[in-house]
């Protein structure tokens, strides 16, 4: 067993997870809410029927970035040194995928999130740490 790694990499790790969790729960609000969302399709003229298919896409999607961030950070604190640039390029596809089609006042959680976790995976203590193995 390894030595732990240094608060600044716990709080990176932790940062991640919460990151993960938090595109699973808004994930599990559309589905719940899909009755809303089908009303809303059918007011604006477009297929109610369709709100399922992209629902699907939307979970497929969120599956990805849920599992890319718990596995990078679980790897980011074993002290894996190119966790950090594929976390990077994981949150900027993550944030061009909800700023794109649309700023919206409910990113503003998950860009939080990602901005602290990249702070916390680009200090010197975390480059210190996957420098050390």
């Amino acid at each position: 067993m390894g030595a732990q790694p240094p608060a600044v990499v716990r709080a990176a790790v932790g940062v991640w997870f919460a990151l993960a969790a938090f595109v699973v729960f808004d994930n599990a609000v559309l589905w719940i809410r899909r009755g809303e969302l089908r009303e809303a399709a059918e007011r604006v003229g477009d297929d109610p029927a369709r709100v399922n298919d992209i629902l699907l896409q939307l979970t497929l999607v969120a599956a990805v970035f849920t599992i890319g961030y718990a596995v990078l950070a679980w790897l980011l604190k074993s002290g894996k040194r190119w966790t950090r640039g594929t976390l990077t390029a994981l949150a900027v596809v993550h944030v061009l995928s909800f700023v794109l089609p649309g700023a919206a006042a409910a990113n503003v959680v998950p860009l939080l999130l990602i901005a602290t976790g990249l702070a916390l995976t680009w200090l010197p203590g975390t480059a210190q740490w996957v420098r050390q193995h």
